[in-house]
């Protein structure tokens, strides 16, 4: 399994899905033996849940509470709630002016 750092800020602050899946293929990729990567299959019986899941949750997709939970157990990681910004409406269209 991949060593966890002690610092809580050494991993990301997860605002979305796209920011679970971007966690979840990290540490998948991280976690096989001898510097390998871990497989999507023995990730999810790991967890519990089904190859697919795997692929939907590494894909940005929506997956239950639970299921997230259980995924991250596997890397010995849990959820911290931590104040995030979150883009207010002019800051979006200032954003947006400028693509």
């Amino acid at each position: 399994m991949t060593e966890i750092p002690n610092n809580p800020n050494e991993y990301p602050l997860l605002k979305n899905p796209l920011d679970l899946a971007t966690l979840v293929r990290t540490q998948r990729l991280q976690a096989g033996t001898k510097g390998g990567k871990m497989t999507a299959h023995l990730l999810a019986e790991m967890a519990g849940v089904s190859r697919d899941t795997i692929f939907r949750i590494e894909r940005g997709e929506d997956v239950s509470f639970s299921t997230a939970m259980a995924v991250l157990r596997v890397f010995g990681l849990g959820l911290s709630a931590a104040p995030a910004e979150w883009p207010t409406l002019n800051t979006a269209q200032e954003h947006f002016k400028t693509l």
